[in-house]
């Protein structure tokens, strides 16, 4: 190999190096993400801890959905946390239908996401509002799958809101990074 060649190719790999150093860069928020929020998710699990955050978001969820339901003229009731009726279908609320695990991950992705302080406050009260309502209607929706389509409730409460609070929490991060990189450029 000549020496133009060698330099050649010890430019490209120069290059490659430095495509992977900043796409390591880009994906590090999100790491860093990931590692609080599986801090943050421990020590939520922690007794003493847990029981109380559990019931916060019980009782939140129970009674945001009722006053929603009502809101926009659904039949939601709940004669107590956890239980919730919708369209006469009753649920009981555990912690792990919260959403309580996304909205500790959008903490996490506004403190550590390359955001202005304006924006990481924005960004965040945008994730916690979009996973609120999401919450709320899912509640109202499994509500009615439960009451008219029963041997569907599990699979969709199981799989398919899973899949939809994931991809919710990352289009919106998507959209919310770019549009806090083009302000910052």
């Amino acid at each position: 190999m000549d020496r133009k060649e060698l330099k050649k190719q010890l430019a490209q790999e120069k290059a490659e190096k430095k495509k992977k150093s900043e796409a390591l860069n880009r994906l590090k928020p999100l790491l860093y993400s990931f590692a609080l929020w599986g801090l943050m998710m421990g020590i939520v699990h922690i007794p003493v801890i847990h029981d109380y955050i559990q019931s916060f978001f019980i009782d939140f969820v129970v009674n945001s959905t009722v006053f929603i339901g009502n809101m926009l003229f659904f039949s939601v009731a709940s004669n107590g946390s956890p239980l919730i009726q919708v369209a006469d279908f009753q649920m009981k609320v555990i912690f792990e239908c919260t959403a309580y695990n996304f909205y500790i991950f959008a903490f996490a992705l506004a403190v550590f996401g390359e955001w202005s302080v304006k924006d990481k406050i924005l960004n965040f009260l945008i994730f916690i509002l979009s996973i609120f309502i999401l919450n709320a209607f899912r509640f109202i929706i499994m509500g009615y799958i439960g009451k008219y389509f029963p041997n569907a409730f599990h699979q969709i409460h199981d799989y398919v809101w899973t899949v939809v609070f994931g991809l919710t929490v990352f289009i919106l991060y998507i959209w919310r990074n770019d549009k806090s990189q083009l302000q910052d450029a």
